[in-house]
């Protein structure tokens, strides 16, 4: 092996151990939290549940709404790298009395984000 080839296998070494640690150190979650969506299910007790999305149900994010306590639900983002931990998206709601969120009807609700509503649809999980 000459030098050339040492030099770039070491620092491909020190690349790979440096990303290890910064994920085992940073805090980073690389999990996607999957179970979030699949969670995620309209029932008797929360109505509300489902995925919401924006205008059609074409975009690869969404919310997932779902139940996070006997009263409560979570809602959280999804996107294509996975979904946020229940409850650090948005704090966990009720909804109904909830003064960032507006039921249209039990497939349309309305989010309150940075003074700006948006409208959502009750859309197939992926």
């Amino acid at each position: 092996m000459n030098s050339l080839n040492k030099v770039v296998l070491s620092s491909l070494t020190l690349s790979v151990v440096s990303l290890c640690l910064f994920m085992a150190f940073a805090s980073f979650n690389h999990e996607p939290n999957w179970h979030i969506e699949r969670l995620a299910v309209a029932s008797d007790t929360h109505p509300l549940a489902g995925f919401w999305k924006e205008d059609n149900c074409e975009d690869p994010w969404g919310w997932a709404i779902g139940p996070a306590r006997e009263d409560l639900y979570y809602v959280s983002f999804c996107g294509p790298g996975g979904c946020f931990e229940m409850g650090s998206y948005r704090p966990n709601t009720n909804i109904i009395d909830d003064p960032l969120y507006r039921v249209i009807d039990s497939d349309t609700l309305m989010l309150l984000s940075e003074d700006v509503w948006s409208t959502h649809i009750r859309c197939p999980a992926r």
